[in-house]
């Protein structure tokens, strides 16, 4: 048969093929099978109109590019039988967007549940493939274009015996109770609501194979937990429920905190927790620049990515983390910095405008760190910025039992430390010490036992035998806190006394 176009908009609206009733009967057969060449195979369904001549067919522009046909070409044509208990769909999803960019008002807001009713009423009984392309007139004159994009059924002989079996097919017959779904297209300025948008396949925000002493993260339980109730528990749910909650997330994090107590390795491994692109990690200092705007321009390119995501695909869109090390630097209070060029100024105030300006995001995390949380500005620090602001101090003495066995993890898995040492009295010997500082102690430690198989005659000779027998024991650990590693906070006069009693009978 030989292809025409569709009488009428009418009819193309329908996104059926026109038939002659001469040649089909859409009352007996209602589904066509189009063949254009070699595999080339086309489900529609079919309506009659009298302006069709006799062994022509008449297609919509939609049909039309889907099956890429072209006027006067010649097609094969068959009917197709729907196996009725196998093709019923029971859910179709469509990627949509406006048909006419031109006509596109994206202040108007489309209601999905009243979108899925309307297309069930139009297009009932009608025939569906996956990869179908209709025109969908919910908003006359402003039509959408839609795109089958997924199609799943139910084996009705199955739901009589009990059994609700769900499957996915390439072609089925939409029926009045067909859940219809809809997601934007990529790029798509069309503002869907309601219960049947888009419910992309969404990725658990927190990372389930996530495991912090795996990480080197150690005596932060408290500080991780107020973290997550504060930051992320409302990245949790879907943004569906954020959107009838009229709840934003939380866009801004300030850890601060003595040196060394595990503020830049919290930060680097909250990327590693979630589910969320490569975090984005700038040292303060790195964003100034002698050029006037540079600094500015600096800030700007850190949101890009997230303002091109969000403007994609909206509540959807992953989360973008910015993590600024020693913020201090770029963020002093206005005012307070001498010079006529007020670069100071204009950063901090290009740093508000991102995170909480006109055009706010919700799909960033701006992450903080400094010793000096005095030198913020305050209007940093105000609800819808960096909010949450999380104290990291000296660890307790559960928590330096954790960050210990992580330093000494892989020279207990290669038996390279002692039977003595004992992790809880360590732990119970470092008060006031820092995570950086434990550390320390455990590299101090390793020096100590390696300085034992070092000959330092004329020349500096290494036992190669006794090496592979080495061992990292208590008395290098209690050497090394009596010579080498001092706490920077508090007093260590404490720890003194405390290890003079081992100290004295150790060496």
């Amino acid at each position: 048969m030989r292809v025409t176009k569709c009488p009428s908009d009418t009819l193309s609206m329908t996104n059926r093929v026109v038939v002659n009733t001469e040649d089909w009967d859409p009352a007996t057969t209602p589904h066509l099978q189009i063949s254009t060449g070699p595999g080339q195979k086309f489900i529609m369904s079919c309506i009659a109109d009298s302006s069709i001549p006799r062994g022509s067919l008449g297609f919509g522009i939609n049909l039309r590019k889907w099956a890429v046909l072209s006027i006067d070409q010649e097609v094969g044509v068959s009917a197709h039988v729907f196996n009725m208990e196998k093709s019923c769909i029971s859910t179709v999803t469509l990627e949509i967007d406006f048909f006419s960019k031109k006509n596109a008002t994206v202040t108007d807001e489309y209601n999905s549940d009243l979108m899925a009713a309307d297309f069930t009423s139009k297009f009932a009984n009608m025939g569906l493939s996956v990869g179908q392309q209709l025109v969908f007139g919910y908003n006359a004159p402003k039509f959408l274009s839609a795109t089958v994009t997924a199609i799943e059924a139910t084996d009705l002989r199955q739901v009589k015996e009990g059994k609700v079996v769900q499957y996915n097919i390439s072609s089925g017959v939409l029926i009045p109770n067909s859940a219809v779904v809809f997601n934007k297209a990529e790029g798509s300025q069309l503002k869907l609501t309601g219960k049947r948008k888009g419910k992309m396949e969404r990725q658990a925000i927190i990372n389930p194979d996530w495991d912090f002493t795996k990480m080197g993260v150690g005596g932060l339980d408290e500080e991780f937990n107020a973290i997550f109730r504060r930051a992320f528990a409302s990245r949790v749910f879907p943004p569906e429920i954020m959107e009838q909650l009229g709840c934003s997330h939380v866009k801004g994090i300030l850890l601060h905190g003595p040196p060394g107590t595990g503020k830049t390795l919290m930060a680097r491994q909250i990327g590693k927790m979630l589910n969320a692109t490569e975090p984005k990690i700038v040292n303060g200092p790195e964003i100034l620049d002698k050029y006037v705007g540079e600094a500015e321009k600096n800030i700007r390119n850190l949101f890009i990515d997230a303002e091109a995501d969000e403007a994609r695909l909206g509540s959807n869109s992953p989360l973008h983390i910015i993590i600024f090390d020693e913020i201090d630097a770029i963020c002093k209070k206005r005012g307070s910095v001498a010079g006529s060029s007020g670069v100071n100024d204009t950063v901090v105030n290009q740093l508000l405008s991102k995170i909480d300006g006109v055009d706010t995001l919700n799909n960033i995390l701006v992450i903080g760190m400094t010793n000096r949380p005095d030198m913020i500005d305050e209007a940093l620090t105000r609800p819808g910025r960096l909010e949450v602001s999380i104290e990291i101090g000296l660890p307790n003495e559960p928590g330096r039992v954790q960050i210990i066995n992580i330093h000494t993890r892989t020279m207990v898995q290669h038996k390279k430390m002692g039977k003595d040492v004992d992790l809880l009295e360590l732990a119970s010997l470092t008060k006031n010490f820092s995570g950086a500082e434990l550390e320390g102690l455990v590299r101090a430690a390793q020096s100590c036992a390696l300085n034992r198989l070092v000959k330092a005659d004329a020349k500096v000779e290494v036992d190669l035998e006794a090496a592979e027998e080495l061992l990292v024991t208590r008395a290098d650990f209690l050497h090394a806190l009596k010579n080498d590693v001092k706490p920077a906070l508090g007093s260590a006069e404490d720890l003194k006394r405390t290890t003079h009693h081992y100290l004295k009978h150790t060496f």
